[in-house]
Order: C-alpha cells, then sequence, then structure tokens
C-alpha cells in the first residue's frame, strides 16, 4: 500500500508582498528571495522567474543607475557559468599577478621575473601560514658576550618559572614563595604582585603553595599559573584580577602553555596526565592519557598538538589532539661515558622545547640534550654531558662524578638558536646546523645557582633580543642540593648584534 506521505505534494505557500512600480501598478515579488544575494544565483524558485519576467524599473530595485545594474547582472552570469575548480582557478592566477607586481618593486625587470621567483614567495607565504618559517640568525649576534647589558630582580625564595608576553614589554616569575610578579623590560622594576597564601587557608585568590608553571597568551590578555597547590589560576592581564580557577588535577601542576594565536591552554601535571582548556569559554575541554609517570614539561606552537616528557618513564610524546593519536619517542638507550671510564644512563628525562613544528629538544638527568625530529624514532643528534660533571664524596665510596641535570631549555622560535641551563654557573648557548640535524656550541655565560627557568624575549619595539633567567639558591623540584652564593631572583641578559665591521662590511 502506497503511503500518502510519498504520493502527495503539499503546496508551498508563497510567502509574497506587493510593490508600487513608477506607473503606479501593483507588482507581487517574493520576500523569500535573497534579493540580489550573492551566491543564490545558480538556483532559481518560479518566484524569481515571474520576477525577471515582469518588467521592473531600475528604481523599483533600489539601483542608483543603470550601470549598477549592469554590473550585477554580468557578475550574476558570470557565477553561473563558473564552476568551483575554475573559481579556484581564476583566484590563483590573480593571487600570482599580485605577486609579480610586489616583485616589480624591487628593481626587477618583467622579464627576469620567472617562475622561480614566484615559487619562492608562494612557498614562504605557506610557511608563515603554517607557522613553520626558519630563520638563521645565530651568526647574527656578537660572542662571546663581553659586557652584557644586565637587568637583575630578587625574590624572598628561589624562582622556579617565567613568562614573557609576545610585545616584549612585560614579563612574569614565580616563586617557591607562593608570589607571582610582574615586571618592566625597560626599567626591571616590578609593576604588579600577586601575593600567596598559606597553606592552610582554603578560600584564596591566589597559590598557597609553591608555583611551578607560568604562562601567558599570544594576545597579551591572560596569564595562566599553576603549582603544588593542584590549581591552575588564569588572570586578567589588563585587570590584574583572578578570572578562573580550574581544579580537576589531581596533582602537582609542572607545566602550562598556551598555543600560538590561540587561548587554548594545554596543562600537565604530576598525576601523569595532560589536560586541555579554552580559556575563551573559561571551560576544560578534556584529558589526555599515556606516560607511565610524572609529566615534567610541556610545549606547544600554532598547531594544536603539543609534546610532553614523562620523567622516570623515559619517553618524549608528541600528542596530536585532531587525530586523537600520539607518538612515542623512547630517551636516550646510549650510554654516556665519563674520563675514568663511569658510565652514566637516562634516568629522566625532565624538560622539552619545540624548535618548530617537525622538530624538538629534550633534557634530562644524564645531562644529554636530544634532538628530536617527528619521522624519526631515535633522536637525530645527541649531546652528552652538555654541563659536564660535578664531584662529591661519598661516605662509602669516596669520590663520585655525576652529570649536572639538564634543568632548563629555551628556543628562539623557528630559528638556529637555542639555550640549556644547569647548576653548573653557565648559561650555555647553542647553534643548529642548517639542515637541523645536529647543533654545536656557541658560547656561555655565568650564572650562579640553578637554572630552573629559561626563556627567550625579542622586543617589538627596538628588536632587541634578550634571554630571561630564573634563578635559585634550589632546584625547582628540591631541596637536596643548596647553593649558597647564588642569589634567588631573575637575570635578563641582551644578546648584542655584530657591528659592521664584524660582519666584514
Amino acid at each position: 500500500m502506497t503511503s500518502d506521505f510519498f504520493t502527495k505534494s503539499r503546496k508551498r505557500k508563497s510567502n509574497s508582498s506587493e510593490i508600487n512600480s513608477n506607473d503606479g501598478k501593483k507588482k507581487k515579488i517574493d520576500n523569500g528571495d535573497a534579493r540580489f544575494k550573492k551566491g543564490n544565483s545558480s538556483k532559481k524558485s518560479k518566484d524569481e522567474d515571474s520576477l525577471n519576467s515582469e518588467e521592473i524599473s531600475s528604481d523599483d530595485l533600489g539601483f542608483e543607475n543603470e550601470s549598477d545594474q549592469e554590473n550585477l547582472s554580468d557578475e550574476g552570469e558570470n557565477e553561473k557559468r563558473e564552476t568551483p575548480a575554475e573559481k579556484r582557478l581564476r583566484l590563483a592566477k590573480k593571487y600570482i599577478e599580485t605577486i609579480k607586481e610586489g616583485l616589480d618593486d624591487v628593481d626587477f625587470d618583467a622579464a627576469e621575473i620567472d617562475k622561480d621567483l614566484i615559487a619562492e614567495r608562494l612557498q614562504k607565504d605557506a610557511r608563515e601560514q603554517t607557522g613553520r618559517t626558519y630563520r638563521t640568525i645565530a651568526d647574527t649576534f656578537s660572542f662571546p658576550i663581553i659586557s652584557p647589558i644586565i637587568k637583575s630582580g630578587r625574590q624572598e625564595l628561589s624562582i622556579t618559572c617565567v613568562a614573557c608576553d609576545e610585545s616584549g614589554q612585560f614579563f612574569y616569575t614565580g616563586s617557591k614563595d607562593h608570589s607571582i610578579i610582574k615586571w618592566g623590560v625597560k626599567t626591571g622594576n616590578k609593576v604588579y604582585s600577586i601575593v600567596g597564601g598559606r597553606k592552610e587557608i582554603k578560600k584564596f585568590d591566589g597559590h598557597t603553595d609553591q608555583i611551578l608553571a607560568l604562562a601567558v597568551s599570544s594576545d597579551g590578555n591572560y596569564m595562566a599559573s599553576g603549582g603544588r597547590d593542584k590549581k591552575i589560576n588564569i588572570w586578567s592581564i589588563k585587570e590584574n584580577k583572578l578570572l578562573k580557577c580550574f581544579m580537576q588535577h589531581k596533582d602537582s601542576v609542572t607545566g602550562l602553555v598556551f598555543r600560538k594565536g590561540n587561548n587554548q591552554l594545554y596543562s600537565c601535571s604530576l598525576d601523569r596526565t595532560i589536560k586541555l582548556w579554552n580559556i575563551d569559554e573559561m571551560c576544560y575541554i578534556e584529558t589526555l592519557f599515556g606516560h607511565q609517570d610524572q609529566v615534567m614539561a610541556i610545549d606547544t606552537l600554532y598547531r594544536e598538538r603539543c609534546v610532553t616528557v614523562g620523567a622516570r618513564d623515559r619517553t618524549c610524546r608528541l600528542w596530536k589532539i585532531i587525530e586523537e593519536s600520539q607518538l612515542v619517542f623512547r630517551g636516550v638507550t646510549k650510554e654516556a661515558t665519563g674520563d675514568n671510564g663511569q658510565v652514566f644512563k637516562e634516568g629522566s628525562l625532565d624538560v622539552v622545547a619545540m624548535i618548530d613544528e617537525d622538530n624538538y629538544l629534550s633534557g634530562g638527568d644524564s645531562g644529554a640534550i636530544c634532538l628530536w625530529n617527528l619521522n624519526k624514532k631515535k633522536p637525530v643528534f645527541v649531546n652528552q654531558l652538555s654541563h659536564g660533571l660535578q664531584e662529591f664524596e661519598s661516605e662509602s665510596e669516596g669520590s663520585i662524578k655525576s652529570p649536572h641535570w639538564i634543568t632548563a631549555l629555551a628556543t628562539l622560535r623557528y630559528s638556529d638558536l637555542f639555550a640549556s641551563g644547569s647548576w653548573d654557573g653557565k648559561i650555555r648557548l647553542w647553534k643548529l646546523t642548517n639542515n637541523i640535524r645536529s647543533f654545536t656550541l656557541l658560547t656561555e655565560i655565568s650564572m650562579i645557582g640553578f637554572v630552573n627557568a629559561l626563556e627567550f624575549m625579542t622586543t617589538t619595539v627596538d628588536n632587541k633580543t634578550y634571554i630571561l633567567a630564573g634563578i635559585g639558591q634550589e632546584h625547582k623540584l628540591g631541596r637536596w642540593k643548596r647553593i649558597k652564593k647564588a642569589r634567588n631572583g631573575w637575570q635578563l641578559i641582551e644578546l648584542p648584534l655584530k657591528t659592521q665591521s664584524q660582519n666584514g662590511i
């Protein structure tokens, strides 16, 4: 038996109204038509056909003159005839023509603008849009730094983390004294202070334990902070007030990072998880599982992915958020050998920093800095004992040597320059090779104390590059060693550019 639903068709009521033409006669037009909207010209309704069949003057349709009417009709006819593929081809040709016009301004004749120049420009634009631009700038700085311009500030206890805004005007420091301080780059003075509370206080607009992580959003509107109190606090930078407190982590928050150009926040914790947050909506998104030990550090760039290190599970993991998958990279299996034949094994991976979307660095307690590529399961390059050995006396075994841990890593994003820190009294600057397959030591900067945090900062006003170091008498995660000569505070070091004579000009 045939259903009435399929056999009977219902007549659609026409939603029409009447307008007056110049001759005073009333004419019907459909209110539901697009009234000459673009994109609806491919399909015509019966009402539109009837409208086109009638003779309506340009005044009735709102045209100021006949040329506007002709242009509209021509454009509609072109859209009807043009397929999506033809439209893409037309836009591509138009884009290439604009590139040619731009190249004409650089003392090139039209004959010299060939396919190679256009291809190079297209590739450059594509890299910028995907965040994969790579700059070779390490050789533009003058090393060694003979008399660096150093600004410094102090806090009561060891600084554990630092964060800089994109403009390079301000930076933030977090400390074991539960406080966060905002500093000015030009003056080095304190701009604003967020005081911490005691552990006994339950409801407090701030942190009540040691702060371990800071991050600033790309738009400069938000700052995120986390620590041993398991809190993630979101602060308004402009209003200097607390906006939201997240308590989803079950252990200390060890790392925070904002996606570049986005207010999506990633966090890692000693509870072995990574969590995603939408700060525009002030909401939790999801949790990522996989690490078998505490997650010590996290980093990200423009893509919706992040890289983490898992302490004593000795793995680096790249999390592809959209694909809901992860790539696992095993830590160094090779053993480093000291001068006396002593062997040092990788026990824990503690720090990580991304160079670009495909390459990143990691460091741990063996003193090795590893260079990784996403297409390789093993490190592309390993620099053993990057910060040398320390010697201490044991009651049972006498004099023992062990590596200085890599306590901090920082990269100048999308460039061939990065820095590492430990507690051997030096910050080391390294240069990546052109093909990002190895790196060499550039220079050393004296720095007494535990280098618990490093960050590169470039000012937008004068285009100066700085290294910001968070220094402490103790390691950020423990008190097993204390350097009494060190000062709890930060050091801001300017990287001087080469002069014309040094460049050979």
